[in-house]
């Protein structure tokens, strides 16, 4: 279901008011016309006054928003500054108007962690140009994190601090100590999206884990518009761990992993194509996207100090150039509580499709002749205002003289039906099939791989097979406009299986609560599930208790 435009929420009543007073007053006094949906198609007019208005984390005017802490949260934070917003308008005073780009930069906005919503709204048309407001509200950014997850009778614990918008700047740096299941780790990001004011991007990453270490650097300059002419992109890293390969749910190996890495691609379009233009003034585009670039990488495999007997394998060297092209025809629609609650999503109900070919041979530094694939694709459907359907599917792996090496083919299907604003019914089905995976590599299916009812990594193989029905419920209930609640009920089904072995299907039944903050930057959904497994009961718990923290509901 789409949501009630932005100007509905309470948070933007007054503004609205105020707005409405302040710009119908000059219109009727110099005679300008205020917007409306007929001037879409209007091809004759250019942007005019541009306002920016920034608000902070609370609505201090709202009563439920002005307790001791909704002041203090405002006193606290950095507002993100205009120029960081102003960076990211794809239109300036004096183009060319176009709807289109309003709702394209709404949807960039809106992508930022730091903002919990962007709204992009013509006003009103004086001599030919439209004034445009451009309103935004932010996120808490600075971010305490405490964590505990429980899976498949497993825990994990973690402790981080990170600013998501250091200064009101948008950059971002974070610490986190993980005391997890497979490993320990110490972890350092750092993130810049406008190095030097530029729309050139800069990450790095830094961990030190107790099987290993991580090293990553990375500078992109990417398309950040659907009209963008150019993109490159540069990473290099070192990533050191220790891979735990299961049978049964229990460890029977483990691998010393060691891979370094560098890539580079650089990119051209032609920008939006347009196909047609409906009666309403939308715009349906195309868009082409070509890359060329190097992927280099080299894994070397060891025996570990848990296992000592394992047989290392030779390491493994592919140097290759690629080709990538990518077919974009998007189409955005808005929903709420779908994955996430109070908040504006943005769906592609449109199509795109991205394959990569590259040829990795000795002449290039390789230690195999290959050709290396790789292929997305990504549908959506809208058959009415009640159901939703979103397709991904994806292919790539390494093809040589003896046949497919680590090739993987992923689909997974979802399907909403809206039975009211609060309540859904949600289905999901994921199929995977591998060819000779590298011996680093695993199909796992449990507690945290899309069974809740089972201990983790219960079943391994080369093919996997998952389908869950999920029926969720969004409350109203709001507690001092800081989090939302949903509950869900569900019914997971599944198996792994190696090509030569019957499958054994496992299910299981259960219920579970949703906790999002809805103010803070980045904010992940709290999942606590109540599992019960309805198979092979006899070699494990009655019930799994499953706590995570996830992007989604």
């Amino acid at each position: 279901m789409v949501p009630s435009p932005d100007w509905a929420n309470p948070d933007f009543t007054v503004l609205k008011h105020c707005l409405l007073i302040f710009f119908a007053f000059p219109a009727i006094v110099w005679g300008c016309e205020p917007w409306s949906v007929e001037n879409r198609a209007n091809q004759n007019l250019s942007v005019g006054n541009i306002t920016l208005n920034i608000n902070d984390v609370f609505n201090q005017q709202l009563d439920n928003e002005n307790a001791l802490i909704h002041r203090l949260a405002n006193r606290l934070h950095i507002e993100s500054r205009e120029s960081l917003i102003q960076a990211q308008l794809l239109f300036a005073k004096g183009d060319v108007f176009d709807v289109n780009l309003l709702e394209e930069t709404a949807r960039n906005l809106r992508r930022n962690s730091y903002l919990r919503r962007a709204t992009i709204t013509p006003l009103r048309i004086c001599d030919g140009a439209v004034d445009i407001l451009v309103q935004t509200g932010d996120n808490w950014s600075l971010i305490p994190g405490m964590n505990f997850s429980r899976a498949g009778g497993e825990n994990e614990f973690s402790l981080s601090v990170s600013e998501l918008n250091l200064f009101g700047l948008g950059k971002s740096l974070g610490l986190e100590l993980d005391y997890g299941r497979v490993r320990d780790q110490q972890v350092l990001q750092y993130f810049d999206p406008m190095l030097f004011g530029t729309t050139t991007q800069f990450g790095t990453q830094f961990q030190n884990n107790t099987d290993g270490q991580v090293q990553i650097i990375e500078f992109e300059k990417p398309f950040n518009s659907l009209d963008s002419r150019r993109s490159w992109r540069v990473r290099a890293g070192n990533t050191e761990y220790e891979q735990n390969l299961y049978d049964n749910g229990f460890r029977v190996n483990q691998l010393a992993v060691d891979n370094e890495f560098f890539s580079f691609k650089a990119g051209a379009s032609k920008g939006k194509q347009l196909i047609r233009r409906n009666a309403d003034g939308t715009a349906i585009y195309r868009v082409t996207r070509y890359s060329l670039g190097w992927q280099y990488s080299r894994y070397q495999l060891g025996a570990t100090d848990l296992f000592p007997e394992s047989t290392p394998v030779d390491e493994r060297i592919f140097s290759y150039p690629f080709f990538e092209i990518s077919l974009l025809q998007p189409a955005f629609i808005k929903q709420s509580n779908l994955q996430l609650m109070e908040s504006v999503e943005d769906i592609n109900i449109g199509h795109s499709i991205r394959t990569r070919i590259g040829l990795a041979s000795e002449a290039f530094g390789s230690n195999t002749n290959a050709l290396q694939a790789e292929l997305d694709f990504n549908k959506g459907w809208q058959l009415n205002n009640k159901t939703l359907g979103l397709l991904k599917a994806s292919l790539d792996g390494f093809y040589t003289a003896d046949g497919i090496q680590n090739g993987v083919a992923s689909t997974t299907l979802e399907t909403f039906y809206f039975f009211s604003a609060k309540s859904r019914f949600y289905t999901s089905a994921n199929i995977v099939s591998a060819t000779r995976l590298f011996e680093n590599r695993q199909l796992v299916l449990g507690g945290a791989t899309g069974l809740r009812g089972y201990p983790l990594n219960f079943q391994t193989g080369s093919r996997r097979t998952r389908f869950t029905l999920e029926h969720r419920y969004f409350f109203d209930w709001y507690p001092l406009r800081l989090a939302r609640i949903g509950t869900a009920a569900f019914f997971d089904t599944g198996a792994a299986w190696d090509k030569s072995e019957e499958q054994r299907w496992l299910s299981d039944v259960g219920i579970g609560l949703r906790i999002v903050g809805t103010r803070q930057a980045n904010a992940k959904v709290m999942h606590i599930d109540f599992a019960f497994p309805l198979n092979e009961t006899d070699r494990i718990d009655r019930f799994q208790l499953v706590v995570s923290a996830k992007t989604q509901f």
